[in-house]
């Protein structure tokens, strides 16, 4: 049966894997739950990752809960018994994964072992991935050391010998770094790494680890440029670009589009289909207007991109007439779901007993005011601590 989404535009019924999804907003875990399964059932997700973030690029928006919500809401999401408000029996399943953040503290505490115990108890806990924020200019600047130092080393051997997943946002939108066309200075100034020194550390990466499972999310914000695109997959065969936008990108490929449609059929089996939907919906119940309203606009430009047969316009920024890359149906299937079953199989078993610690060692600095944030905030994700606590404390639930 065919999603909304795929009936009111008209979609091929294709099973979809978003492998770029967030929880950032701060949000009752029973009302990310409910819009969780909504998104899945309203866009026709067979395949959801949530890619955990405990720190944005802003300082003030430090969550050290953030993982651990990723994790509680795979297991409650994937359990048979967790009743689904109007899903009907024919409706596709939606498995969930979590992909944990390091967390940083941007000093001296931060060290080669503690990233290594980090990933570490990621695994043994049993999240699917690691998501790095760290290309963020804003992140890479306060961390101030490169990507590839190596400070990270025994983390990407960690990754690259237990074939752990790893996904980068690596850079922004080139002209992030321009001067605006009203004068306004930059996004970023001589104090932030340049998008080609941040592309530089990436290949240091893959350089010293040349079997990490990597995914370089906003197509590794290099849609200008085809040909540099063409010799990074060739140089780095286990790199994968996901379509998550930036619309830039979408504009990029309009201005190439015969280069771009061949690379997509050349380089079928490394492109990942994404969305960077967030939980930042308020109402509640969530209607079928309201995913229609907050999260089509980002899913239909994809989902155009790779379907539509004439020239089509973004719908939140005129970017002028949009080109299609008009895949094959083999290679329209790849990106939709076929890469991401590839790289993650099923999800991992849970352990609860440690997921219970780590719970457990967050709550005193949440009742300390010990987080960075808002008292709003905290308090949400204190009471969300608490509900983590005692799920994963019965063990018998998640057996």
């Amino acid at each position: 049966m065919a999603a909304v989404n795929t009936e009111k535009k008209g979609y091929r019924d294709e099973p979809i894997c978003d492998s770029h999804v967030h929880l950032t907003s701060a949000m009752p875990l029973e009302q990310t739950a409910a819009w969780l399964d909504g998104y899945a059932r309203y866009f026709g997700c067979s395949r959801i990752a949530l890619l955990g973030l405990p720190h944005s690029s802003r300082a003030a928006n430090t969550d050290p809960s953030n993982n651990l919500k990723a994790l509680y809401l795979k297991s409650l999401l994937n359990s048979e018994s967790v009743p689904r408000p109007g899903a009907k029996a024919e409706s596709v399943r939606c498995l969930f994964y979590a992909f944990g953040g390091l967390f940083h503290h941007f000093d001296a505490r931060d060290t080669a072992s503690g990233f290594l115990a980090q990933v570490e108890e990621l695994y043994e806990t049993g999240y699917d991935g690691v998501k790095l924020l760290l290309g963020k200019p804003e992140l890479r600047k306060r961390l101030g050391v490169p990507l590839d130092d190596p400070l990270f080393d025994p983390f990407y051997r960690f990754c690259e010998d237990k074939a752990f997943p790893v996904t980068l946002h690596l850079g922004d939108p080139a002209a992030y770094w321009l001067p605006w066309d009203n004068g306004h200075a930059p996004n970023y100034d001589a104090s932030f790494p340049t998008l080609d020194g941040l592309r530089a550390e990436t290949e240091g990466i893959l350089l010293k680890h040349p079997r990490l499972d990597l995914v370089l999310c906003h197509f590794y914000f290099i849609a200008d440029d085809p040909d540099a695109a063409d010799e990074f997959l060739m140089r780095y065969p286990n790199a994968k670009f996901d379509l998550t936008p930036g619309s830039e990108m979408y504009a990029g490929f309009s201005r190439h589009p015969d280069e771009w449609c061949d690379f997509f059929r050349r380089h079928r089996t490394r492109i990942l289909f994404g969305t960077d939907a967030d939980n930042w919906a308020r109402s509640f119940p969530l209607t079928e207007k309201d995913y229609e309203h907050n999260y089509s606009y980002i899913f239909n430009l994809v989902r155009n991109a790779l379907e539509a047969k004439e020239p089509f316009r973004f719908e939140d920024v005129d970017w002028g007439p949009l080109i299609p890359l008009d895949p094959d149906d083999e290679t329209r299937r790849l990106i939709y779901s076929g890469n991401f079953i590839r790289r993650m199989g099923e999800p991992r078993p849970i352990a609860p007993a440690s997921a219970c610690a780590a719970v457990k060692k967050l709550i005193p600095l949440y009742e300390a005011g010990e987080v960075p944030g808002s008292p709003e905030r905290a308090a949400v994700d204190l009471k969300n601590c608490r509900v983590m606590e005692k799920y994963f404390g019965e063990d018998a639930k998640l057996s």
